[in-house]
């Protein structure tokens, strides 16, 4: 039981270490505002669409998408799509600003299995693409944006806040998503 509490003690150390703030106040262009200017988050769980709940890559790929209200997805910056998903890059010389990929695997290389999202603004391209943001390829992002198809896929659009997690295993709130295939 002991140490049960003290890998509870070092899990919450390390989320609050391992989170990168990001400026999330009101976008110029009216774009919206993030909840979490000054607070760290503690990610709890999953599969509530909430900052300490955060929906996975499979959950935004198995939702009904409604467009309404905007939702947290956590996952890892994998890649950048220019115009399709079939041209998709998953390298850090990538030079499309215009979205992310995000997968639940650091490093995954499948369209399949990433979501896009849409980065529409100069602040959202500055502060999350894959570009301007080398030294977090491949590591954990959390974003909050509307449930949307992009791409001819499901994915996020109108990007409000983000939070990289640079440190942070998704698999510790998480149980590994794996692709099944029926036999």
């Amino acid at each position: 039981m002991l140490s049960r509490r003290k890998n509870s003690l070092v899990l919450l150390c390390l989320l609050l270490v391992c989170c990168q703030k990001i400026d999330l106040t009101a976008d110029p262009d009216g774009a919206g505002t993030g909840e979490a200017s000054e607070e760290t988050v503690t990610i709890v769980g999953i599969g509530e669409g909430t900052m300490e709940r955060p929906f996975t890559i499979s959950n935004i790929r198995s939702l009904s998408l409604s467009g309404e209200e905007p939702v947290w997805v956590i996952g890892y910056l994998a890649g950048t799509a220019r115009r399709a998903m079939s041209a998709a890059e998953f390298n850090i010389d990538a030079s499309n600003q215009s979205n992310i990929l995000l997968a639940s695997d650091s490093l995954c290389c499948d369209t399949a299995r990433c979501i896009p999202v849409e980065l529409s603004t100069d602040k959202w391209r500055k502060s999350l693409s894959l570009p301007t943001n080398t030294s977090h390829f491949h590591k954990c992002l959390l974003v909050r944006g509307i449930p949307s198809t992009y791409l001819n896929r499901k994915g996020l659009r109108s990007v409000s806040a983000g939070l990289w997690l640079d440190g942070f295993d998704i698999s510790s709130v998480a149980p590994q998503e794996w692709e099944h295939e029926s036999i």
